[in-house]
């Protein structure tokens, strides 16, 4: 289902709203668009244009549940992928997001289904395949899933981290602890730098009680930057076991600063609390507890011990209370009321309590049955994998409506980076735009003269930004924007030779991702003012995504080169518009950096070194300049200065350029 993009690039029909008269071939293709560049709010809008004028099309409804899936709208996505197969039931890819959404929405039967279906017209495709073994799991149809895991592992020229994970979940889950084991290993083996493997084989060491290898595994997690929080309770937990209180109380603390909701933590930090004496704090934790889990037993009856001894009777009384009347043969809680009644001379009543606690014991030998209230601290369970699994409807599909075969190795480069010369990615193209993204570690709002004497020489309410970090917009937003069109419409209509016009309606198609006809009014602002800066380089920005967009929907399986040759015309036609914002403006250094992206995308990384050094030359102070340079000087082997320069830019806020570093300093070692 790929865009039409030569048809897209040819339909320059201005927006007219939503009526018969719309051109839904280009406004599908600006929907796709939207969708392709995340803009899910907006690519919605677009689809429902084409379903209200042609309601017997499949596409839209299928486009509109991937826009849906990524808002999390599974209700939606699933109503639309259904009507898509009504209208057309030869969709692959409408079967294979509807049984994503039914995951979801936890129809695993109807999922199981849709994923069938799909696999009977891609049965060698192995997204298919990982969302089904993920179902299969749900179902705990632990041997089907096994099957498949298998068939996928054939088909790997090397070991897949993540399988070798998938596998070792299915079979912790069916119960074999050994083959859990070695699957968590070899995952390990295969990715080190995944602290999630590290975390599952801990867990699992932690259960057959092998401190020593899980506080190893753990360290390995927790130094590799895990954002789990059980990696954090379970070394706290073994810190404790160890008398490190010190290290257990900032392991605790850890965990709560990334999971301020987790029981556990706070459970264990609530006992570890009351054991060093601080028994106000460790109220203060169970008090937590019983907020976030109003039937957390244990929790009541800490709590109640630790009221007892600080002299809150009353409230220690109601909790042993509530404890027997939810588990009336649990002896403590009739142990820890007498005491509590005998301090508030009860005398009767604590006898009576006593009495009773010691025939449960008589009756109750000590090692038939297991204490209805646990009075130990606790474990934190594996990660839940969903999310990872989850990760497999991947941005492929989210913006060309197909999956690819590497397209969950494209879903988890952003994080730990294995192989630098494929993963890692220059950071983007700077636009003209009216949003940018804050950020507290770099500058992104930056600074060039001739844009702010534009501004103010046209009186924009809205100023224009230089920014790299475009962000989506909600409804109200592109609305404003259709607005602005509609208005800058009709002042061209009243003065057709009004270059600024047409490049501030260029701006605002760009905003709603219309590129088409930005292009349209980027041209025809140049064409009435030859010397027109901004214009040839918002025409280059623009030109270049409608690049960007073709070379990832392009059909079959092109190499890099045969798409710098299909292309190659592109290319050039974006360069020479970037050279000529150059000639007019030498030191508007964004130019610069973007020829630079764009020589970098043709594998000419010494021309893009030099574009990324003018750059710096005008603006010392560009970090994502240095960034790109010393990805550039990487790829052609120059680590010396690739390091060099990632230094600078982390220095100047681009933190990614530190995890780069560390990549390439393991890969030396």
């Amino acid at each position: 289902m790929k865009a039409k993009l030569l048809g897209f690039l040819l339909m320059i029909i201005p927006f007219v709203g939503v009526s018969a008269q719309i051109n839904t071939d280009r406004v599908m293709a600006i929907g796709q668009n939207a969708l392709y560049f995340q803009d899910y709010v907006l690519a919605i809008q677009y689809f429902n244009q084409v379903i209200t004028v042609k309601p017997y099309l499949a596409e839209p409804y299928f486009y509109r549940a991937i826009a849906k899936i990524q808002l999390e709208d599974y209700v939606g996505a699933e109503a639309d992928c259904t009507s898509a197969l009504a209208l057309n039931p030869f969709m692959p890819g409408a079967y294979y997001a509807r049984g994503f959404a039914r995951v979801k929405l936890n129809d695993l039967k109807g999922a199981e289904s849709d994923l069938a279906k799909s696999l009977e017209y891609n049965p060698d495709n192995p997204d298919l395949l990982r969302i089904r073994i993920w179902v299969y799991e749900l179902e705990k149809k632990y041997d089907k899933a096994l099957a498949d895991i298998d068939a996928l592992d054939k088909k790997n020229k090397k070991e897949d981290s993540q399988l070798a994970m998938d596998k070792g979940q299915v079979l912790l889950e069916k119960g074999d602890t050994l083959g859990a084991m070695q699957s968590f290993t070899t995952a390990i083996d295969a990715d080190s730098t995944k602290s999630y493997a590290w975390s599952a084989r801990a867990t699992l060491k932690l259960q057959v009680h092998d401190n020593a290898g899980a506080l190893y595994d753990l360290n390995k997690a927790i130094a590799l930057k895990s954002t789990y929080a059980g990696d954090y309770i379970n070394r706290g937990l073994l810190n404790y076991w160890n008398k490190n209180y010190r290290g257990a109380f900032a392991d605790y603390d850890k965990a709560i600063e990334l999971d301020g909701q987790s029981l556990t933590a706070h459970f264990n930090r609530g006992m570890l609390r009351s054991e060093v004496g601080d028994l106000n704090n460790a109220i203060l934790d169970f008090n937590k507890v019983i907020e976030l889990d109003p039937e957390n037993y244990d929790a009541y009856y800490q709590r109640a011990i630790l009221d007892s001894e600080t002299g809150n009777l009353n409230q220690a009384i109601k909790d042993y209370s509530k404890i027997i009347e939810r588990y009336p043969n649990f002896s403590p809680a009739y142990w820890g009321r007498s005491h509590v009644k005998q301090l508030l001379r009860d005398a009767k009543g604590a006898y009576l309590d006593q009495v009773t606690a010691q025939n449960l014991e008589k009756k109750r030998p000590e090692t038939t049955k297991k204490e209805d209230v646990d009075t130990s601290a606790k474990m934190a369970k594996a990660a839940k994998p969903a999310e990872a699994k989850a990760a497999i409807f991947n941005d492929m599909l989210a913006r060309t409506g197909k999956s690819s075969d590497n397209a969950s190795q494209q879903g988890e480069i952003r994080g730990a980076i294995q192989n630098i010369n494929i993963d890692i990615a220059n950071e983007p193209n700077f636009v003209i735009s009216f949003y940018s993204k804050e950020n507290q570690l770099k500058r992104l709002n930056y600074y060039y003269e001739g844009l702010d004497l534009y501004n103010k020489k046209n009186g924009l309410s809205a100023p224009l930004k230089i920014t790299n970090t475009d962000i989506a917009l909600t409804s109200d937003m592109a609305q404003t924007h259709f607005t602005n069109i509609k208005m800058l419409s009709d002042r061209i209509k009243a003065n057709p030779s009004d270059a600024d016009s047409y490049f501030m309606r260029g701006v605002n198609y760009v905003t709603v991702q219309d590129y088409a006809n930005a292009l349209d009014d980027f041209t025809k602002a140049i064409n009435l003012r030859p010397d027109f800066m901004l214009a040839y380089f918002c025409r280059a920005n623009t030109l270049y995504k409608l690049l960007d967009f073709k070379m990832n929907n392009s059909s079959g399986q092109k190499t890099d080169i045969t798409l710098q040759n299909i292309y190659k015309h592109d290319f050039d036609v974006i360069l020479d518009d970037y050279n000529k914002a150059i000639q007019l403006a030498p030191n508007f250094a964004f130019a610069r950096f973007n020829e630079g992206n764009l020589l970098g995308q043709e594998k000419d990384f010494q021309s893009a070194i030099d574009s990324y050094t003018e750059a710096i030359k005008t603006q010392p102070d560009f970090a994502e300049a240095y960034f790109n340079r010393g990805l550039a000087y990487l790829y052609i082997n120059d680590t010396k200065r690739g390091v060099a320069d990632l230094s600078q830019a982390g220095e100047l806020g681009i933190y990614q350029a530190y995890n780069v570093m560390k990549r390439i300093s393991d890969s030396q070692n």
